[in-house]
C-alpha cells in the first residue's frame, strides 16, 4: 500500500480543526501520516492536536516560530513529509471517508499522473451551493492534460489534491510571495508537465464562506497578473490571452481597481 503524507496548515483554528483531523482519522485508506503545521497560533491548537497524537501515532504536530502564511506552512510540511505521496487538508474542511482510497486507486490505474484530485462541495456565505469543478464543465476535460483548462480558471482545490512527491520536487512548492491563489499557481506548473487524474465525486466538504475578489483584492490581482505573465506564451498559443486579460480587467472594474490593475498588467506583460 502506497503511503501518503497529509499536510494540514492551521492558524488559530482550535475551535474547528477537530472536524478536519477526525475526517482524516476516519479514512478507509490507512497508510498515511498527518502533519499539522501550526503557523504560530495563539489559541489552544497545540493542546487539541496533542490529544489526537497521543491516541494515534500517525498524527504529528509541528509549530512554526512565527506566522508565515499558508504557503510557508505547507512548504514546511512538504519538507517534513516522509512519504511518496503528498495530500493537503484545510482546518475548516472535511474529507469523506473514502477520499484517499478512491484517489490512490486512480494513481494505481494511471501511473503517468502527477496529481489526482476530486470534486469539492459546500455553501457560500449567502447559503448558495458550490461545487468545484462546476457540474457544467464537460467531464472529459477534467482529466489528462489540464493545462489549457487551468489557464482559464482553477478547478482544483488544495484539499482535493494528492500529488506525487517526485512531481513536487520537479515543479517546486507553493509560491510564498503570493497571498492568495497559491494553489492554482502551483497546479498550473504541475499541469504544464504532468497528466492529472480525477475522481468525479464530491469527496471534500469545504467551507466557501471566505473568499472572492473583494476579500483580498490586492493579493488576488497581483497573483492573476503574475500568472498571466508567466504563462503568456501558452495563453497566446491556445488563443486565450485576450479572453483572460479581459476577465481580469472586468473583475478589476467591478472591484473599483481598474486603473491600478491595468498598470500592473502592463508592467508585468
Amino acid at each position: 500500500m502506497k503511503q501518503v503524507s497529509i499536510i494540514l496548515p492551521t492558524y488559530n483554528r482550535a475551535h474547528c480543526i477537530g472536524r478536519a483531523v477526525e475526517s482524516v482519522l476516519d479514512q478507509t485508506y490507512s497508510a498515511w501520516e498527518l502533519l499539522v503545521i501550526d503557523d504560530g497560533s495563539t489559541d489552544n491548537t497545540e493542546e487539541r492536536i496533542a490529544a489526537y497524537a497521543a491516541s494515534d501515532g500517525r498524527v504529528r504536530y509541528c509549530r512554526q516560530a512565527r506566522n508565515g502564511g499558508v504557503s510557508a506552512a505547507r512548504n514546511e510540511g512538504i519538507r517534513q513529509a516522509r512519504y511518496e505521496y503528498i495530500a493537503f487538508q484545510d482546518s475548516d474542511d472535511a474529507w469523506r471517508a473514502d477520499k484517499l482510497e478512491k484517489q490512490m486507486r486512480v494513481f494505481e490505474e494511471s501511473p503517468e499522473a502527477g496529481l489526482v484530485y476530486c470534486a469539492m462541495q459546500g455553501t457560500r456565505q449567502d447559503g448558495s451551493a458550490v461545487r468545484v469543478p462546476d457540474a457544467s464543465i464537460d467531464r472529459r476535460l477534467l482529466h489528462g492534460n489540464l493545462y489549457e483548462l487551468l489557464l482559464q480558471g482553477n478547478v482544483i482545490g488544495a484539499p482535493a489534491a494528492v500529488v506525487r512527491r517526485a512531481c513536487m520536487e520537479q515543479c517546486g512548492g507553493f509560491d510564498e510571495t503570493l497571498s492568495c491563489l497559491e494553489d492554482w499557481e502551483l497546479f498550473l506548473r504541475i499541469a504544464e508537465k504532468y497528466e492529472i487524474g480525477y475522481v468525479d465525486e464530491p469527496l471534500v466538504d469545504a467551507d466557501f464562506h471566505e473568499g472572492g475578489v473583494s476579500s483580498h483584492a490586492g493579493g488576488y490581482f497581483q497573483a492573476r497578473c503574475r500568472m498571466t505573465a508567466l504563462h503568456k506564451m501558452a495563453l497566446l498559443e491556445f488563443g486565450l490571452f485576450n479572453q483572460v486579460v479581459e476577465r481580469i480587467l472586468l473583475a478589476a472594474k467591478e472591484a473599483g481597481a481598474l486603473e491600478q490593475v491595468a498598470k500592473m498588467l502592463q508592467a508585468m506583460l
